[in-house]
Parts: C-alpha cells; structure tokens; sequence
C-alpha cells in the first residue's frame, strides 16, 4: 500500500515537472490562412522549419519550452510573429505580439515602446532603458537584433559591450562582426569629417588619370561635393538644384563637384549626358570617397569652405540652397 503510495506520487511529480517545461502558444489566424511555420532556431546556421494546421481559425503550437529559444514563426499569408519558448501559456494577440510569461511581456512591451518613438534619439533612449533591464536574456537578445539597423550598428555595439552572453551570441550569430566592424570604421570616418574639421583627402585612378579630392578642395573657393550615382533615385532627385546653382554662383568663390560612388563608369556617363551635368567630377570613386567621409547612404552632400574645412555635411534640397547662399555672403 505504502509503495502503491510512493510510486503514484512520484508519477505525479514527473507529470507535473513534464507539464512545467511546455510551452503553449495559441492565437487566431485570419481568414483563408490554412498553416502556421516556425523555426526554433532561428538564428543557426541550419534552421529548421516545422509547422502547425490552422483548425477553425485557430493555431496551436506545443513544444519542450525547458532550454528557451527565440522562434520565428510566419502564416502562410507572410504575417510574422515572434516568441521565446519558455514554459507557460503563451498567446499571440491581434498585433502579433506574445504575451503570457516574462520574457514574452517583455517583447510586447519593447515593440509598444519603439513604436512610440518619435525620433531615432527617442529610440535609442527606450532601447537603452530597456537593455538596463534585459541584459542578459533572450528578450534583450531579440530586441537588440530588431533594433541594430534603425540604431545603427556602431550605437548598437557601444550597448552590447554592456551586456552578457546570451544577449552577444545572438546578436553576432545574426549580424556578422565584419558589419560592426564596418559600421566603426565608418563612424570613426564620420566623426574625422564631421563639421568644422578640415577636409580628407582621397585620390582615384580612372581612364589612366589620378583625380584627388584636393585638386577641387582647398583652393581658396567653396566647393560643394556631391556624392552620388546614377541608379540611386534621390541622388538624381537633387541634381538639378545642383546644376542650378552651379549655373548661377560657379566661378571665383565657387565650384561643384561630383564624385561617382558605387557606380559603373560607363553608366555614370550616360547620367551625366541625361541630367545635363557640366560640373566636374571624379569617375569611377566606387568606396575610396565614401569610406574617406563614413558614407553609408547617398546622396550625401557636403559644403567645404575656401581654406578646406567642413561648413555642412548631409544636405538637400532647401537647405544645401541656404547653405550655400548663406556661404557665399560672408
């Protein structure tokens, strides 16, 4: 009797420890959506793809929720949602959001904060505010990897310095060290050219001639440079407010130049002869100008003063006009 006794409630221990460890999610999928796939190892090097049957509108995932991982998981309409699968009753709402357990509250919580965001500094403020609280668990792991882009990776890396590993494996197995290492050298070069620093020179071999930044800069006329390139719409966007104050203000105190970034040459050419450019420009610049100033996007328009120093950086439209105006009166 007393063995009958011991055994039952060591089955009842083991049921209840098994029932402990599960992961439960549920939501509603929306009409005509038939199945529900998802990855629990989303950020390996092999993921694999399971699935779930949406029945009567309705989806159900189940699994072992004792190691937690981030899963990813997508309805067959591309509507996606995220989760970490630690044990409880886990619900995705309307807004594909999780809910239910902690980890899971925090990232509904993270993407309601970030939407309220107004600015990219209101971002950064919220994540970090976040962070102090998730650094080292997988709520905070997925936060960072959703906000690296919008923060930029050199942000991004000053707040993973903070954290522990389970927030740092996830981050670099998702974004390679080599694009942080980038994104420093890049804002390393940002800040060496930023306004009120003098000019950096860089030189580009095209067509058997060397062209340099310094055979236009620092020759006793404001020069505005315009980084750009044939396929990118803003850059041809801003071109003829360029060539209009060139038309109006080139000559002793003033000049234009472009400088031909990511492009092929012969297809810098043919822009020039469609948009009518008659400024100078140096061809074929591909990187070389774009890493000397930390250019991740073009356009990118910089007024450079008589002597060589940096009067504005990131112009456009109304405003590289009163720069330049403003430039041209002192």
């Amino acid at each position: 009797m007393k063995q009958s006794v011991v055994l039952a409630a060591c089955a009842a221990m083991m049921l209840t420890s098994c029932t402990n460890n599960t992961y439960r999610v549920s939501g509603e999928a929306p009409e005509g959506v038939e199945y529900v796939y998802y990855t629990s190892n989303f950020f390996d090097d092999d993921p694999q793809i399971d699935s779930v049957a949406v029945s009567d509108g309705r989806f159900v995932i189940e699994g072992d929720g004792s190691t937690p991982v981030i899963v990813a998981a997508t309805l067959d309409n591309n509507t996606q949602f995220w989760f970490v699968s630690e044990p409880g009753n886990i619900v995705i709402d309307s807004l594909s959001l999780p809910s239910g357990t902690p980890q899971n509250d925090a990232i509904a919580q993270f993407f309601k904060d970030a939407q309220e965001a107004e600015s990219i500094d209101d971002l950064r403020t919220s994540v970090e505010a976040f962070m102090q609280q998730h650094t080292n668990d997988l709520a905070g792991a997925f936060a960072m990897f959703m906000a690296a882009q919008p923060l930029g990776l050199d942000h991004t890396a000053k707040i993973l310095n903070g954290c522990g590993d389970v927030v740092k494996d996830i981050v670099y197995k998702a974004i390679p060290q080599e694009q942080f290492d980038a994104a420093a050298a890049a804002a390393q070069a940002v800040e060496a050219t930023s306004e009120g620093q003098m000019f950096t020179d860089f030189g580009v071999e095209y067509d058997g001639t060397v062209q340099k930044l310094s055979d236009y800069v620092g020759r006793g006329k404001y020069v505005l440079v315009d980084f750009w390139a044939s396929w990118c719409g803003p850059c041809r966007a801003e071109i003829p407010t360029i060539i209009e104050l060139y038309n109006k203000y080139a000559g002793d105190k003033f000049t234009v130049l472009g400088v031909a970034t990511w492009d092929k040459p012969e297809d810098t050419k043919n822009a020039i002869e469609e948009l009518g450019i008659k400024y100078p420009q140096i061809m074929n610049a591909q990187k070389v100008g774009s890493d000397a100033y930390g250019i991740q996007g073009i356009p990118q328009i910089i007024l450079f003063g008589p002597d060589g120093t940096i009067l504005k950086r990131d112009l456009r439209g109304e405003d590289m006009v009163k720069a330049v105006e403003e430039a041209l009166k002192g």
